[in-house]
């Protein structure tokens, strides 16, 4: 769904999973999980969306995050040279 937000693009939102998306304006894609219905429908009614979104969304649910794999990799890589020094 497309929203007129300077902020939020568009969000889709799963009831049965409550998994919500939200393509954020030149920032990408966010995918938020354990999002309560209520949640979802108080962000399509705001007077403005990227208000709500950063008030009540953006840090208040666990996400996938952008950039994870290179998180990843750096873990993985001191992981690495633990095991090297044991």
């Amino acid at each position: 769904m497309e929203l007129s937000s300077k902020l939020v693009k568009s969000v889709a939102y799963d009831p049965s999973t409550e998994v919500l998306d939200i393509e954020i304006r030149l920032k990408g894609h966010r995918r938020y999980f354990n999002v309560p219905p209520v949640v979802y429908e108080n962000l399509i009614t705001a007077t403005s969306p990227g208000w709500y979104y950063t008030r009540h969304i953006r840090d208040a649910f666990p996400r996938s995050a952008e950039g994870a794999e290179k998180h990843l990799g750096a873990f993985r890589t001191i992981l690495g040279r633990r095991g090297q020094f044991s």
